[in-house]
């Protein structure tokens, strides 16, 4: 039986250099399901995207139900880039952007990154919805407009 923590991260097959094989995963504390162990190498752009795929595979063999990811970075970063090629190579996942959760009575000199923008109550009850397998209603933000449609 397999050992369910950091040191399966030290196998010969981590060694070997190849991307699909710096992807680990290690068993939650608190649960049956496993999470992704912490990558310290930096990546660039496509190494990173190539092993959020091998990532979202690995949890989704392992795991039953939902798998939530994360994409965060400033305006300008990728994030939208990032996220439209991975619905090519995983069709069957479903984004989420920040944005919708904009909440434009908060603009303060016209700063549209500002964090205080986001309506992070309603952002967090989706995600506690989806989680929890049940269906939301995610906002949609119109940037001509403003406002949420």
């Amino acid at each position: 039986m397999a050992q369910d923590t950091l040191s399966n991260i030290e196998s010969p097959r981590r060694r070997s250099g190849l991307l699909r094989d710096q992807v680990q995963l290690v068993k939650r504390k608190d649960s049956d399901r496993y999470e992704v162990a912490p990558i310290q190498d930096p990546l660039s752009f496509e190494k990173g995207f190539f092993i959020v795929i091998r990532a979202c595979q690995l949890l989704a063999q392992k795991n039953d139900g939902i798998i939530l990811a994360g994409v965060a970075g400033p305006s300008g970063a990728g994030k939208t880039v990032f996220t439209e090629k991975l619905l090519h190579f995983l069709p069957s996942i479903a984004v989420i952007t920040m944005d919708n959760y904009n909440d434009s009575s908060l603009i303060i000199d016209g700063n549209f990154d500002d964090p205080r923008l986001t309506d992070y109550d309603t952002l967090l009850e989706n995600i506690r919805g989806l989680k929890e397998g049940k269906p939301v209603q995610v906002p949609i933000y119109d940037f001509k407009s403003s406002s949420r449609i």
